[in-house]
């Protein structure tokens, strides 16, 4: 009985052992169910997501990739596995792929980078990369590197770059037309305000014209100020008012000419004041608003010039003082030229006097003893040494010589010597011993002289010719 209960037993626990089995079982068909479900979700997040996933390790191989980072890179993903990721960027990125993967493992935090890849067409596709580090299963250093197209994006920032450069211009342009807009509107307002004043200092009246008289019917308030009466006291009154008695008897006239259509232009009158103060003034007057062959209303435009005419005077004060002095000064430079004439007319005199006198004390004290000295037998070297003297004498007194006279510039300078001579007194025979020469030599030098100087068959004396001349 025992044995029996010991199998009956046992069977009971085996079932029960069973039954724990098919549960485990279950809960294990379950629980890969669900991990199956996981893997196929994580490849389907994985492999088919729009964002390139790549793994690389430190060497810079891939070693995973997804579809999307295949397609980026312009690979097949079979052959992307196993390469180096910098054989599949265009060279000119390398150098910033290399330092994107220095900052992904030398930091805990995410590394940014861009690199351009070829797009298999002959141009380049941009892509912005985003890294971070972690340890392998095997405990290699690896990087996870999430790749996105940015080529669209950089284009479209190129694009609005040009926008925004274009845009730059084209605010430079107007601003720079807008400164000259305000330039103009700040002259127009200048100008404006300079027209305000000129006509705030000029009186506009507008009259009716009537048979014999003018009806005043605007008063600007350039008029009330000229006038010093109030627009509402003068309105449908006669422009006598403004005029001085003696003025009012020609007002009818001037009317008349007015209604025929013939203006008063800049006309020179004196005015009164409110307060009875005349002053002089320009007046111009214009008809308007013709009716039946007559002009019905005239404008006029009154301005006060008593402060001109004050300058007027003042200058005119000015310039008849300035007109004196002138006078003044004329008559006293007169005079100092008339003392300057005299003084300059002397020295004349002085100076050919003493050009006479070096001549004549040359030809009498020093040409005598130079002729003595060359017969007293003397050695050639001496003769040689008192010709240059002589000739280095005559040199000094030529310009003495022709200062005497422009008549006597044709003369040479032994015809000077012998005029000279002449000039004070001096015999033929006389000059021939002062100078050394023969007297028939002496009579032809006068005889050239008289024909230079044109005195050839007159009867005019040589001494007193010379004598004449300045």
């Amino acid at each position: 009985m025992r044995g029996a209960d010991d199998r009956e037993r046992l069977v009971r626990e085996l079932r029960s052992h069973r039954i724990e089995l098919e549960r485990q079982n279950e809960e294990l068909r379950l629980a890969r169910a669900e991990v199956e479900a996981g893997l196929q979700k994580y490849y389907e997040l994985y492999d088919c997501a729009p964002v390139g996933y790549c793994t690389v390790d430190g060497a810079g191989t891939i070693r995973e990739s997804n579809l999307a980072g295949a397609l980026l890179l312009g690979v097949d993903r079979a052959r992307l596995l196993g390469g180096r990721i910098g054989d599949f960027v265009a060279e000119s990125s390398r150098n910033g792929l290399a330092r994107f993967l220095e900052r992904s493992f030398s930091t805990e935090h995410k590394a940014t980078g861009e690199v351009s890849v070829p797009n298999g067409e002959g141009g380049e596709r941009y892509l912005y990369l985003e890294g971070s580090s972690f340890e392998a299963a095997s405990g290699e250093p690896c990087c996870r590197i999430a790749m996105m197209d940015v080529t669209a994006s950089r284009q479209t920032s190129i694009e609005l770059e040009h926008y925004r450069y274009h845009l730059e211009e084209l605010v430079q342009q107007r601003t720079c037309e807008l400164e000259e807009a305000n330039a103009r509107l700040r002259g127009q307002t200048e100008n404006v305000r300079s027209i305000y004043q000129a006509l705030d200092s000029i009186g506009l009246i507008v009259c009716h014209l009537e048979e014999h008289d003018a009806r005043i019917e605007i008063f600007s308030a350039g008029a009330e100020k000229l006038f010093g009466s109030n627009q509402k006291d003068v309105i449908g009154r006669s422009l006598r008012l403004i005029l001085p008695p003696e003025g009012r008897e020609a007002m009818a006239d001037r009317v008349e000419r007015l209604r025929q259509g013939q203006a008063m232009q800049a006309s020179d009158m004196t005015l009164v004041r409110r307060s009875g103060v005349r002053f002089p003034a320009v007046v111009s007057v214009h008809p308007f608003a013709r009716h039946a062959g007559r002009f019905t209303r005239a404008v006029g435009a009154f301005r006060d010039i008593s402060e001109l005419m004050l300058i007027q005077e003042k200058l005119q004060a000015m310039n008849d003082e300035l007109e004196l002095r002138v006078k003044e000064r004329t008559a006293e430079l007169h005079e100092s030229n008339v003392a300057l004439k005299v003084l300059l007319n002397k020295r004349e005199e002085d100076r050919l006097a003493l050009s006479e006198q070096i001549l004549a004390n040359t030809a009498k004290l020093v040409d005598p003893y130079l002729d003595r000295l060359m017969a007293s037998g003397l050695t050639d070297p001496q003769r040689v040494l008192v010709d240059i003297l002589r000739a280095n004498i005559e040199e000094l007194t030529v310009p003495f010589a022709t200062a005497i006279s422009s008549k006597l510039s044709r003369l040479t300078p032994a015809e000077i010597q012998v005029a000279n001579l002449v000039k004070l007194g001096k015999r033929t025979k006389e000059i021939a011993e002062i100078m050394r020469l023969s007297p028939g030599t002496v009579g032809i030098h006068r005889k050239n002289i008289r024909r230079k100087l044109e005195l050839t068959h007159k009867k005019t004396n040589l001494q007193t010719m010379l004598s004449t001349v300045p």
